[in-house]
């Protein structure tokens, strides 16, 4: 055999070398890694509580499911046999201008009752509460066209209509909507211009567009009133009618909202807690 020849061969095995080098190393590195991971884990269950062991169960099998409230679309994990879901979608109001900034579901800040208020949020107009009128008029509205909505007639709960209502306001003698064509295009116009207006102008849009705001909102027992000479709302006027007009006065929710402060979770929802 040549020189050339045998120094070539012996590259070759250099080289052959070389990769078996790299490949035990690399299989060293995995063997290593998969010790220390799996005593990772030991380490960590020894260390965690019941609760989170339930709840890394809960996620191992992880989904993602969508949920559309109207406004906006929210991704969330499907926990199999969870309680709290979403559930039905929210028809939502392009007419309003409120929900423009607050979103179809505004209420979240009490907790204890954020869901009957959410649950109103659907059929009520932001203003229908949040804007007290002594003249007591009031009209159903159609969320998509923005219609008056005649001989509207409600005999059983409402949940997730096409209709809301929203009062409406006396000035110089004539009745005006709240949601009128120059309110709406000022709050359109002030949300386009609100990333360059300086804190100042921001507070003076602001004060215009809640001017007719009352500093106290109608609150649930002045519609689940005693009576109905007593209800804030006129009822029978809106298109309630009388058996539901009856269900409405004095609810029982609203008994439950004014009586009970402190809400109790029984133990049976509080997975690993102990008696």
């Amino acid at each position: 055999m040549s020189r050339h020849s045998s120094s070539f061969l012996k590259r070759i095995y250099a080289v052959i070398g070389i990769v078996l080098l790299v490949w035990s190393s690399y299989l060293v590195y995995i063997l290593v890694m998969h010790i220390w991971h799996q005593h990772g884990e030991e380490v960590e269950n020894m260390a965690i509580s019941e609760e989170e062991k339930l709840f890394k169960e809960m996620m191992k099998d992880k989904k993602e499911v969508t949920y559309n409230l109207g406004y906006k679309v929210i991704k969330q994990e499907d926990i199999e046999k969870h309680f709290h879901h979403i559930g039905d979608p929210v028809m939502h109001d392009s007419i309003n201008i409120c929900i423009k900034c607050h979103g179809d579901i505004p209420h979240d800040k009490n907790k204890a009752i954020r869901a009957f208020l959410n649950m109103h949020s659907d059929f009520f107009a932001c203003e229908t509460c949040h804007v007290r009128v002594d003249n007591k008029k009031f009209i159903w509205y159609n969320k998509t066209t923005g219609k008056e909505v005649d001989n509207f007639e409600i005999s059983v709960f409402l949940n997730n209509i096409p209709q809301k209502l929203i009062p409406l306001l006396e000035v110089d003698g004539k009745f005006e909507r709240l949601d009128s064509d120059s309110k709406r295009n000022f709050v359109d116009e002030f949300r386009k211009m609100l990333p360059t207006l300086s804190p100042d102008k921001k507070s003076q849009g602001l004060k215009i567009i809640h001017k007719n705001v009352s500093k106290n909102p109608v609150k649930c027992d002045e519609c689940h009133a005693p009576s109905l000479s007593q209800s804030y709302l006129p009822l029978l006027e809106i298109g309630y009618k009388e058996r539901r007009v009856n269900q409405i006065l004095s609810n029982e929710v609203v008994g439950m909202v004014e009586k009970y402060k402190e809400f109790y979770i029984p133990n049976f929802l509080m997975p690993g807690q102990t008696k």
